[in-house]
């Protein structure tokens, strides 16, 4: 485990939760950009994508599946709780579809980055065993 993401994902978390008792009138609204719904996506993209990288497993598989399981159910938990822990806040089914599109785009740029940051280590390691085998002889 890595603790730094750890505590970063506890700040995003108690981020959300703010956000999620903020009463409503607080939300800027706009009938042609729904800025609630890009908070919901983006709080949901950032804490998908540090939770990620929480995991070091060998495999990405285990990665993906111990990131996809408590951010999914806190998708579907936030938005479900939120009026019997609110009283300003109210059930709205389009908040869970951001909050599933913010964790899907949060996985994928994780899933990417991760990718890149294992090709990356993998060349320095075929270089350094290159100028090894050079220094050996």
């Amino acid at each position: 485990m890595r603790f730094f993401f750890i505590f970063l994902v506890i700040l995003q978390g108690l981020f959300l939760a703010a956000l999620g008792f903020l009463p409503t009138d607080k939300i800027p609204y706009h009938e042609n950009l729904p800025q609630d719904k890009i908070l919901h996506s983006s709080g949901f993209l950032i804490l998908t994508f540090l939770t990620f990288f929480i995991w070091d497993r060998p495999s990405r598989v285990y990665n993906v599946l111990l990131t996809v399981v408590p951010v999914g159910v806190l998708a579907f938990a936030s938005e479900i709780l939120q009026p019997v822990l609110s009283p300003t806040r109210a059930y709205d089914s389009h908040d869970i579809v951001a909050n599933v599109i913010g964790t899907i785009i949060g996985l994928l740029l994780a899933t990417v980055v991760d990718h890149l940051r294992e090709r990356r280590y993998s060349r320095r390691e075929v270089q350094y065993e290159a100028l090894e085998m050079v220094y050996r002889r």
